[in-house]
């Protein structure tokens, strides 16, 4: 029986896997932002004999505090991690830049801060794993350059919370880089992993528009693939992790990481950086 830890693990990819988990008679930790959507799925996993071997934690993971105290109630918790899947994400479509009560812009926060320090900071329980796994569902193969003067896009108008989506999903892939890097005395393997267009219902009514978000929806009816479908080639890595320790794919397709990632020399700048803006609010952090 694996051990396996989902955060953002109440709606979409996240939930699905959840509950294919479940049925597969693992043991399975999920974090989420909502107590209702945490309680319906936990109903939901005692209607498939999963009621010992489910737990949902409550967190605001937009939030450092909140990540790290996540991790030590799952350190409490379990003495191991088989499986990390990273899938927490907003994907409502705003125009206003809008930062957390850290200070950090929202998504920037929760979908590249959060993954950094979940990465990290569960590393020795992943250790403890015959064969652990790290899955970061982001979006590498994303075209574009990382504003090392304004990681937070601040300064970029007109704002809207795609660029800053897009610009994340590039963070993420030097985070894939540097894990590796760090972990290379390890057999921890780190993959990250596009779904492509899915049929979740973040990604349908992301708009508040009705025009545009009838269209999105006729759109994603189209291009977009069923959750069940999409979560296909997660479950094939769990059963075969790949060889190397960092491997990046757009669904099933494996990408070539010098193609993806062409600035991979840079991931030890993002660390620092990184780094650097968490102690302002947790001067005692550390990276395991």
């Amino acid at each position: 029986m694996r051990t396996i830890v989902i955060a953002g693990g109440t709606d979409g990819i996240g939930k699905q896997l959840a509950l294919q988990f479940i049925r597969n008679g693992e043991h399975v930790i999920v974090i989420g932002r909502s107590s209702k959507k945490g309680e319906d799925l936990r109903l939901e996993a005692a209607k498939l004999g999963g009621k010992d071997r489910f737990l949902f934690l409550q967190a605001d993971l937009s939030l450092v505090s909140e990540n790290i105290r996540i991790v030590q109630q799952v350190s409490e918790s379990v003495n191991h991690i088989d499986l990390l899947l990273l899938c927490a994400q907003s994907q409502k479509y705003s125009k206003a830049y809008r930062e957390t009560t850290d200070g950090f812009e929202q998504h920037f926060a929760l979908y590249y801060l959060s993954r950094f320090i979940l990465s990290y900071q569960f590393r020795e329980l992943l250790r403890n794993s015959a064969a652990p796994l790290v899955i970061n569902v982001c979006a590498p193969g994303v075209k574009g350059d990382i504003q090392w003067g304004d990681l937070q896009l601040r300064n970029q108008r007109p704002f809207n919370s795609i660029k800053a989506i897009m610009h994340g999903s590039r963070l993420n892939n030097l985070l894939g880089v540097a894990f590796a890097q760090s972990a290379e005395d390890t057999n921890i393997k780190y993959v990250l992993f596009n779904p492509g267009a899915v049929q979740t219902k973040g990604a349908t009514e992301a708009f508040d528009h009705k025009l545009i978000k009838t269209w999105v929806k006729l759109m994603y009816k189209i291009i977009g693939l069923p959750v069940q479908k999409a979560v296909d080639p997660v479950l094939h890595f769990v059963q075969s992790p790949p060889e190397e320790s960092l491997t990046a794919y757009k669904q099933n397709k494996r990408l070539n990481i010098a193609q993806v990632i062409r600035n991979k020399d840079q991931s030890e700048r993002l660390l620092h950086l990184t780094l650097e803006l968490i102690k302002r609010k947790h001067g005692n952090f550390k990276i395991c």
